[in-house]
């Protein structure tokens, strides 16, 4: 495994927090970490959520219809063509991104 440059200054910080008792008091200390029988996927969901985030669903949704508009918009044959195949493409993704979960 290949060691991080700080990970030297990382652990002495730590160590030194600890006999100065500054990790003595924090919340939830003792009681066992949660979700870690959850999928990293899982838990990263969580983790946008908490945080505000948007799901990528409805991100690709978002831009799915800005493209549609655009097209209704694009008198070009060539760019209605390439936008029509950028509309393909994002649906594809979404429905990707659905079966995901």
């Amino acid at each position: 495994m290949v060691k991080h440059p700080l990970d030297h200054l990382i652990e002495q910080r730590i160590q030194e927090a600890l006999e100065n008792g500054d990790l003595s008091n924090l919340p939830n200390a003792g009681k066992p970490l949660s979700d870690l029988d959850k999928s990293a996927d899982d838990l990263l969901a969580r983790v946008v959520r908490e945080q505000g985030g948007k799901p990528a669903y409805v991100v690709l949704n978002g831009k799915l219809q800005a493209l549609l508009k655009r097209l209704g918009q694009v008198k070009d044959p060539l760019r209605h063509k390439a936008l029509e195949q950028q509309i393909a493409d994002m649906r594809t993704r979404m429905a990707l991104e659905k079966d995901r979960g």
